[in-house]
């Protein structure tokens, strides 16, 4: 859709072969970004961020598993969606005819680090959000079978409790918070419930057959820009994580935002997207 004066400024979501048949959106004019969202997310969840940079062309996709993208996984795993993440940002170096600066946000910052690691072609720099490194490997196979049987059976409110506790840790004063933090809606509206859930499934799938060998990381592209931004509140192990990303990335440039916890691309997306924009115009 052009904008105003046949500046491209939106495209509307597109589903085609060329971008695997993911659902993508692209805005802004600029050096080109590809963002990946985390868990829980799809084409909304990055849209508030995007937004902060209209100065850059930022494409933006659900996930393979998060509506209105396909499904297409039988049990995840980092490597087949890496293929997804490739064949996106082949679509976008071939459209700007520019490599590409390349966001992570929790779950998708992982992604971004696998991405980085296995096929680095094109990748201009690597922005990682918080990637949750050490919450990886065997112990979440028990957290995978639980949330499954609390999905099937329709519980969906003890679902996300268990996903707060033991996934993405959220303090336990805040966990009486959770029925008023979009809870309603999952319930008002089961096939959206049951979307996120399938998304939430894949993803834990593919952290309960990863590692949490953080060391692996230092195999990164010799002199790829990279950034590590958090918040100062967010609950260990993200930012143990953290530290350990920049004891082996030690040419990495390091965020905190204070009093910003893991959500702050939701939260604080013009904080956000502040530290992005320097990182980039460095």
């Amino acid at each position: 859709m052009p904008g105003v004066g046949g500046t491209l400024r939106f495209v509307d979501t597109v589903t085609t072969d060329r971008v695997g048949g993911l659902a993508v959106r692209r805005t802004g004019t600029g050096e080109p970004v590809l963002a990946l969202h985390g868990s829980g997310g799809g084409l909304h969840s990055l849209a508030p961020l995007a937004a902060r940079l209209a100065d850059f062309e930022v494409w933006r996709f659900a996930r393979r598993g998060y509506p209105p993208s396909p499904n297409g996984f039988g049990r995840k795993s980092f490597g087949a969606e890496v293929r997804d993440v490739r064949t996106l940002l082949e679509t976008v170096r071939a459209v700007t005819e520019s490599d590409v600066h390349l966001v992570g946000v929790g779950y998708g910052a992982t992604l971004a680090l696998h991405t980085a690691l296995a096929e680095p072609a094109g990748i201009r720099s690597l922005a990682l959000l918080e990637p949750p490194v050490l919450l990886a490997g065997p112990p979440l196979e028990d957290v995978l079978a639980r949330y499954r049987a609390l999905v099937a059976a329709g519980e969906h409110r003890a679902a996300e409790e268990l996903l707060a506790r033991e996934v993405t840790r959220v303090p336990e004063p805040q966990l009486a918070a959770l029925s008023t933090l979009g809870g309603p809606d999952l319930h008002a509206d089961p096939a959206r419930a049951a979307g996120l859930a399938e998304g939430w499934t894949h993803d834990l799938e593919a952290l309960a057959s990863d590692e949490d060998d953080v060391a692996r990381w230092a195999a990164l592209r010799p002199g790829l820009p990279v950034l590590l931004a958090q918040g100062a509140d967010s609950a260990e192990p993200l930012p143990a994580g953290m530290d350990a990303l920049a004891a082996v990335l030690p040419h990495a440039r390091r965020v905190v935002w204070e009093g910003r916890s893991h959500l702050a691309a939701a939260s604080a997306p013009g904080v956000v997207a502040g530290s992005l924009r320097e990182f980039w115009l460095s």
